[in-house]
């Protein structure tokens, strides 16, 4: 299981743009609207790794990810311990905004928050977002980066405490 995990892993980390020069190409609205899919409902695995800077080793855990239009995002945890997340309610709501604006693509809800930022194409792209710096944002996360194709493939979340959380959807 080990050695799939990490084909898997690195087929993605190979196959798509890299996400640390998406911050050098800023973008209008209008550019990510016209060049992200429209996100459909989502029903897949998921991995999440957790690094915390006085932490060696990240936290891992995996499970089902499951994205229902107008309903929100959820996570059910199987790895390490059984147990569901409601990303809907307001302690996580940033990344239920996330996901729904790309489905929806209504992203003018992110952007009195967010700098935007594009790079690729509709089949192979990465976007990105960084806190304006008078949002309520700008206090804990320092960047977002989205990954994807057909569907988002990797949201990486770096935060001002310089903790990182790397989500990969696995179909």
């Amino acid at each position: 299981m080990r050695k799939i995990m990490l084909i898997l892993y690195l087929l993605c980390v190979f196959s798509l743009p890299t996400c640390a020069y998406v911050f050098n190409m800023p973008v209008k609205i209008e550019y990510v609207v016209n060049n992200t899919p429209k996100l459909k409902n989502i029903k897949c695995g998921f991995i999440q790794e957790k690094y915390m800077p006085n932490i060696k080793k990240p936290l891992v855990s995996k499970g089902d990810f499951e994205y229902i239009e107008n309903r929100g995002v959820y996570f059910h945890t199987k790895y390490p311990i059984d147990s569901v997340s409601d990303y809907t309610n307001k302690n996580y709501k940033q990344i239920n905004d996330v996901v729904e604006v790309m489905s929806q693509k209504k992203y003018k809800r992110l952007e009195k928050e967010f700098d935007f930022y594009y790079e690729g194409n509709i089949e192979k792209w990465v976007f990105g977002l960084k806190p304006k710096k008078a949002s309520s944002a700008s206090n804990f996360i320092k960047n977002i980066t989205v990954e994807g194709r057909a569907n988002i493939d990797k949201i990486q979340i770096l935060q001002t405490n310089e903790s990182k959380t790397i989500i990969w959807f696995i179909k």
